[in-house]
């Protein structure tokens, strides 16, 4: 065997003359940015080159700290501790650039067309506003559950108006749903509650919205697009357990339909060059809460019913095919 050499010193970070390092962008000292993504590659200790600050207790890797002159040692890593999304950061309009730029970056890859067309534009500013406050993702996501239910319960009014509000409050709502996640990637605070309360509220909310049009619709509607409602409920029942015992959290684009492959990732099973992904946005929930904003608008609350009926029963029946066929099938290779 080749001897083993010695192991290879901590990344060195350094920074430029001043202070800048330690300015909030996004939420988040420049400095600390830095060493997350070296932690994030893998690095369990750094060496900072500069002044001490206090940083977050939480912070996945340990520092020590030097004067500002000294020199890395041989082997070492170096890093600049004062760039953030590109932009190096000497100055308070410079973390405004690398905010923004870090902003810019929150979008999925995997987003649905309304959010990538539409919704993004307003959530990454409010998200940019909300980044340099106490307010928490959970927060957000509380005021969107909020908002979503304010905009069901004005369905019931049954005047023109009336539904015109609660459609533009349930597309407000579906907005606010990108900031609480925007909010946690850009400050490092996600976490398993919040990706439960997060993907819950908003089968909750649309569950809520589609039972309050079906009783603003009245006559023939209400009956099935309640019952249909019913059935969707029972199979997104199913579809956290399946997530649950897979994987332990509540991230929904973690399962996969029968016709899906395990090993797929979310951005092959969301891939914006497949027919397929046309076919599928019409039952992702920016879209179809968009469209039913519209419908709102224009007064016709019983396509919103009838949409509810339909994606109760795609959804229960893919569901119900996807249970019979998972005991048919031989165990997915891991």
């Amino acid at each position: 065997m080749s001897p083993v050499g010695p192991p290879s010193p901590p990344p060195f970070v350094v920074v430029g003359e001043g202070e800048a390092y330690g300015l909030r962008c996004g939420g988040v000292v420049v400095l600390e940015r830095a060493l997350r993504a070296l932690a994030k590659q893998g690095h369990a200790r750094a060496t900072v080159a500069a002044p001490e600050l206090s940083l977050r207790a939480d912070l996945p890797i340990s520092v020590d700290w030097v004067a500002r002159d000294t020199p890395p040692p041989d082997g070492a890593e170096v890093v600049r501790g004062d760039e953030v999304a590109g932009v190096r950061v000497i100055d308070r309009a410079t973390c405004e650039q690398a905010e923004w730029e870090l902003c810019l970056g929150l979008s999925k890859s995997h987003q649905g067309l309304i959010d990538g067309l539409i919704n993004w534009r307003f959530s990454v500013r409010i998200t940019r506003l909300l980044s340099s406050t106490r307010v928490t993702p959970n927060q957000i996501t509380a005021v969107s559950f909020v908002t979503g239910l304010a905009g069901s319960a004005l369905l019931l009014g049954g005047s023109h108006l009336s539904l015109a509000m609660g459609g533009v409050l349930i597309q407000a709502q579906s907005i606010l749903d990108s900031c609480d996640g925007e909010l946690a990637r850009l400050r490092f605070q996600g976490s398993k509650l919040g990706q439960w309360l997060d993907n819950v509220t908003d089968d909750v909310l649309d569950l809520t919205f589609i039972c309050c049009a079906a009783i603003a619709a009245g006559g023939a509607w209400t009956a099935p697009t309640l019952a249909f409602a019913a059935v969707r409920a029972v199979a997104q029942v199913f579809v956290y357990h399946e997530v649950y015992r897979r994987t332990g959290t509540g991230d929904l684009y973690a399962f996969r339909i029968w016709f899906d492959s395990a090993k797929e990732t979310v951005d092959e099973v969301y891939d914006k060059a497949s027919l397929g992904i046309w076919i599928r946005s019409l039952g992702r929930r920016d879209t179809y809460v968009f469209c039913w904003m519209l419908l709102c608008i224009a007064n016709q609350v019983q396509v919103v019913a009838l949409w509810g009926i339909i994606l109760g029963v795609l959804i229960g029946g893919l569901m119900s095919f996807h249970l019979v066929l998972r005991q048919k099938l031989p165990p997915r290779p891991a």
